[in-house]
């Protein structure tokens, strides 16, 4: 089921990255988005592609003192005159009517992960790096991102231990495991198979 990965991403692509915590899956976004340099090889990217990364410390960059709306336009100072084109893409990821205009450190967690999506889907990204976007996501909020995700254009490499998620949205799975990345050629319910056999087989030798 396995085969080696020339491991590129482009704008088509929509790849699902799993495998167990601490095996570096984290560490891997941060290399293709130039966080951190690698210790051998190197990461290639064109010049003029945009590449944004989800991770949930990111709700630590809001300014809490603002509202959502503030918020982004504050962010996108060419729109501080249209604040109802600020209201729609705030929208789109759920926070509406008097929550727009809520001071953000009233906000659940769940809605501040929603004002970071939309902050980062405004920035327009050719590539999309998410890493376990559905903390703090509720079933319905998690469907949502799901539809989002696949409205959008663009490509997506996702880190998440969200089964249902991952089918929705993703066309490629890649495990990452014993500091390898692998390509898996089935689907995430086949993968979840395979782990569950896996478990099983480790207790049945116990």
């Amino acid at each position: 089921m396995y085969s080696k990965l020339d491991l590129s991403v482009d704008c088509d692509s929509r790849v699902a990255l799993v495998g167990p915590n601490g095996a570096g899956k984290s560490t891997l976004l941060k290399l293709m988005c130039a966080e951190i340099s690698p210790s051998w090889g190197m990461v290639r990217a064109h010049q003029h592609l945009r590449i944004a990364r989800y991770h949930q410390h990111l709700t630590d960059q809001l300014d809490v003192e603002l509202s959502p709306l503030e918020f982004m336009m504050k962010q996108f100072p060419d729109y501080a005159t249209k604040p109802e084109e600020m209201r729609r893409a705030v929208g789109r990821y759920g926070i509406t009517g008097l929550t727009q205009t809520l001071a953000i450190k009233n906000l659940s967690d769940g809605q501040k992960s929603r004002v970071v999506f939309a902050w980062i889907a405004w920035k327009q990204p050719h590539l999309l790096l998410l890493d376990e976007p559905t903390n703090h996501l509720d079933i319905e909020t998690i469907d949502s991102l799901a539809l989002a995700i696949n409205q959008w254009d663009g490509g997506l490499v996702l880190v998440s231990h969200d089964f249902r998620l991952i089918s929705q949205v993703a066309d490629e799975i890649w495990e990452c495991k014993d500091r390898k990345i692998h390509v898996w050629r089935g689907d995430i319910l086949e993968y979840k198979k395979k782990l569950r056999a896996s478990v099983m087989a480790e207790n049945d030798a116990f």
